[in-house]
């Protein structure tokens, strides 16, 4: 601690560690950011703006964990590094929050877990859309029994932005992401494995590379390409933006057609559920919108769910057998972490360490969300249905 409070942690200071950390994790743990670490040492020097001057910086994980006055770490690593800095954290006995996804495989997955065992702290990761109001007052309605138990459903992840986000760097390859579903589409998973209130047990996923990738040179850039200023997804920089900036928030203007892209565009993914629900899940990141749809049909009728960034939400409920349906519009946040998860997740897991209720909260789904993922990927490829073995979660353990 310092001076009495918690003593917290960066480690990895790409745009969601220095931004989200800055911004919203410190501002709600009420500690002191006391030490950052990152492996590129140009990371720290870019991030070190946002930091306070007491602010030691690391390049060494070990070092960072030994650190006196840590007392609670934020992993925000690129994700192949998930497992190994969350074990590490977790024998160090810190308290962590883990961005998602989990880890890109369910060994690791299971790796973390059992790493938890003994370490007597709050572990979660940071699926925050569960604490957005439409997927709470969401929750909230399913569990009253407005549609009964579900039997069936369908997710949609509408994703605009692929061809501004995910195809201009190292993400369009499957060796460093492993997968988009895995990358984006965990929060809509957790999300359904949420609500159905159960763990998936076989996925089967089709997909394709349609829009993206293609013949184009993997050295080919937007700032030298002939057709900057007429191609959609051109991604040109700011010429006035500050160098120190672009270097912290990682700028890639890859070819978006590059040979090298392997990652599909858009899959749909089938899922069979323990309790024997089933559920279908899109993702496709060409669609001319940035949604998500949720839609479940139970024993006693039909639910549906519209979320965007803007916070247009609605609820429709539907009971069979009824004329009209009921809708509900939950309730606007003013907040720009979606819809108040940012805010939601971070202000109960820093309750939890204040409080001192040691426990993995929500780490069910996440496990179960990036085993649908890390599972679709490989079905995706095989051709064939991929099982997803059911883990002993220990008591301590929250869904």
């Amino acid at each position: 601690m310092r001076n009495g409070q918690l003593g917290i942690g960066f480690l990895g200071l790409g745009s969601r560690g220095a931004l989200f950390g800055t911004r919203t994790f410190l501002p709600l743990s009420g500690g002191a950011l006391v030490a950052a670490c990152d492996l590129n040492p140009a990371k720290i020097e870019s991030a070190k703006v946002f930091f306070p001057d007491y602010t030691r910086t690391y390049t060494d994980i070990d070092a960072f964990l030994a650190d006196p006055e840590l007392d609670v770490v934020l992993v925000a690593t690129p994700d192949f590094a998930h497992a190994d800095c969350a074990v590490k954290v977790l024998a160090a006995k810190k308290h962590l929050y883990l961005e998602k996804p989990m880890a890109q495989t369910i060994e690791d997955c299971d790796r973390i877990i059992k790493a938890w065992n003994g370490s007597d702290t709050v572990f979660m990761v940071g699926l925050e859309l569960r604490y957005c109001t439409l997927m709470r007052d969401t929750k909230k309605l399913i569990e009253a029994g407005e549609i009964g138990r579900i039997i069936t459903g369908t997710v949609i992840d509408n994703v605009s932005v692929g061809g501004d986000y995910y195809y201009h760097g190292p993400r369009r390859k499957k060796e460093y992401i492993k997968s988009l579903i895995l990358e984006k589409g965990t929060h809509s998973l957790d999300l359904a494995n949420w609500l159905i209130d159960s763990s998936p047990v076989k996925v089967y996923c089709s997909g394709g590379l349609d829009v993206f990738g293609g013949n184009e040179s993997n050295d080919k850039h937007c700032a030298d390409c002939d057709e900057r200023n007429t191609c959609p997804y051109a991604k040109l920089s700011d010429p006035n933006e500050d160098p120190k900036r672009k270097a912290f928030r990682g700028f890639f203007d890859g070819c978006v057609y590059a040979q090298e892209c392997d990652v599909p565009d858009n899959s749909i993914v089938l899922i069979d559920y323990e309790n024997g629900a089933r559920l279908s899940y899109m993702e496709c990141h060409f669609t001319p919108e940035y949604t998500r749809e949720f839609m479940f049909i139970g024993t006693k009728g039909k639910l549906t769910a519209f979320f965007d960034n803007e916070q247009n939400f609605k609820i429709m409920v539907w009971k069979r057998h009824e004329k009209e349906p009921v809708y509900y519009y939950p309730e606007r946040v003013d907040d720009e972490g979606h819809g108040g998860g940012d805010v939601g997740i971070v202000s109960e897991f820093f309750r939890l360490i204040q409080e001192g209720k040691p426990g993995m909260y929500g780490i069910r789904g996440a496990r179960d969300s990036a085993a649908i993922a890390i599972a679709a990927a490989e079905s995706e490829v095989t051709g064939m249905p991929v099982n997803i073995p059911l883990v002993e979660y220990p008591p301590e353990s929250h869904n």
